[in-house]
């Protein structure tokens, strides 16, 4: 078992992470107003040295920033230099994110595609060195994941599907077709995701996905899709396809996060005629227009 306690082997009480730069102010207003450290302290006129000390977060844990009245610092090592935070649930990353973009630091591609693969947003800094604003959680994860075909009862799936959709009758259209991913944590089926299409077809599309709500945000979204993916690869299929509601931002920004791309508006697809409350919303976004997306298969996963 992974002992949480810090080692009696290096019996420390604060750690810092220190570092030089030549552009002191930028690089501070990147973290404390961007990010959202909170400054501890800084000092000036020591042997020709100032600096600021931020929380990482907290006070036994600092980021350092020091610049020399001599300046000295060289561009960041690589773009794999990374200071990497975990928030456990999308909204969070993307708030830090939109005050980031605010501020002139919009994401980049990271070099190692793990990031993208997991739904992280990477930001640089003013001297390019890297932070990774991750929602799933870097250790302690939910526990042992598999993906695999469901051969049982689909009216057995019935609470996973109900989660994608808002209208009994649509469901009740199509909750028998296709096929369906069923996404097991330890064991239990938490998550699942709906095709229809496969071999013998130049396209198949994502029918209806979902992953238990308190499991959402660490990954296990990705997990299936690349399952699809694979699958679908295999079988000599050219593309996926996949439609949401256009008041749902949070879907659209998980399908384009994956490599998906915008093709059509459905106007006015969600409505009682469709088995949908007239009034309905999504965050206080009337829910009325369905967004098309497709994805070439074989393609990486995009920003």
């Amino acid at each position: 078992m992974t002992s949480l306690q810090w080692p009696a082997a290096l019996p420390a009480q604060q750690v810092r992470i220190a570092r030089p730069t030549d552009q002191l102010d930028a690089v501070v207003a990147f973290y404390r107003d961007g990010l959202g450290l909170l400054e501890l302290d800084r000092f000036a006129g020591h042997a020709g040295y100032r600096g600021v000390l931020l929380g990482l977060p907290g006070v036994d844990h600092h980021l350092e920033f020091t610049e020399h009245e001599d300046g000295s610092p060289g561009p960041a090592p690589s773009r794999d230099n990374l200071l990497v935070f975990s928030f456990g649930e999308p909204a969070r990353v993307h708030d830090v994110a939109a005050r980031l973009a605010r501020g002139g630091h919009g994401a980049v591609t990271p070099e190692n595609p793990y990031w993208l693969e997991h739904g992280a947003i990477t930001v640089e800094d003013p001297d390019g060195w890297r932070v990774v604003l991750m929602a799933e959680r870097l250790v302690g994860s939910p526990g042992p994941v598999d993906v695999e075909l469901y051969r049982g009862e689909r009216d057995d799936l019935r609470p996973l599907f109900e989660l994608a959709e808002d209208s009994p009758s649509s469901l009740e259209s199509y909750l028998d077709t296709g096929r369906v991913l069923i996404l097991r944590l330890r064991g239990e089926a938490v998550g699942h995701l709906q095709l229809l299409g496969g071999s013998g077809t130049d396209q198949a599309e994502v029918k209806n996905m979902a992953v238990y709500e308190g499991l959402q945000g660490r990954g296990l979204g990705g997990r299936l899709l690349r399952a699809a993916f694979a699958l679908l690869t295999a079988e000599g299929v050219r593309g996926v396809r996949v439609a949401t509601a256009a008041a749902d931002v949070d879907n659209l920004r998980f399908y384009q996060r994956h490599g998906f791309r915008m093709y059509a508006v459905e106007r006015d697809a969600f409505g009682p005629a469709s088995g949908y409350p007239e009034d309905a919303d999504i965050a206080g976004i009337p829910l009325r227009d369905r967004v098309w997306l497709e994805r070439p298969l074989g393609a990486p996963d995009s920003p």
